[in-house]
């Protein structure tokens, strides 16, 4: 029978960088998963968060990520039990999060405005989620009920204008 070596038993060691950003990755999810969460309940009632809100938890998961790994390492049962939780956390983020950049825009809806201020293009205080083309009733809804600045007010006429739709 063959004997085998302690060097032939062991797996090759993964890259040390690679699993502090899968760790990294992880815990940006855990931490970005209330407001993901609030944000698909939130939808129903024509709000958002911003995208400041997004980068800043997800910055401070990841930045906290090496710190809490550690901390909640261990094979307790308790342990491996809030690894699994934090793990489910991130996976509902990441699903989340596609759901709400699949989700089209409802141009046709009562919350139509909230799409407005997304219209213009991204911005750190508007919600990071994109809208689909907007129609000439969406531009005309943006201008007759959202409030622009004087240069967004500015920007959008001129998307109007090169749109082919009439002034609002």
């Amino acid at each position: 029978m063959e004997e085998v070596t302690e060097e032939q038993s062991q797996p090759e060691p993964e890259e040390p960088g690679s699993s502090l950003i899968k760790i990294r990755i992880m815990w940006a999810g855990a931490f970005l998963s209330f407001f993901v969460a609030t944000n698909l309940v939130m939808s129903l009632f024509c709000s958002s968060w911003p995208l400041l809100f997004y980068l800043v938890a997800g910055g401070l998961g990841a930045a906290l990520a090496e710190k809490l790994q550690r901390r909640f390492a261990g094979d307790t049962t308790w342990r491996r039990l809030f690894r699994s939780l934090v793990f489910g956390l991130a996976v509902f983020s990441y699903v989340g999060l596609g759901a709400l950049f699949a989700m089209p825009a409802q141009w046709d809806s009562h919350c139509a405005w909230r799409y407005c201020s997304r219209a213009l293009g991204p911005g750190l205080l508007d919600s990071p989620f994109p809208v689909a083309p907007v129609s000439c009733r969406g531009w005309s809804i943006c201008a007759n009920e959202y409030p622009y600045s004087r240069g967004e007010n500015r920007a959008l006429l001129r998307r109007i204008e090169a749109q082919g739709c009439p002034a609002p």
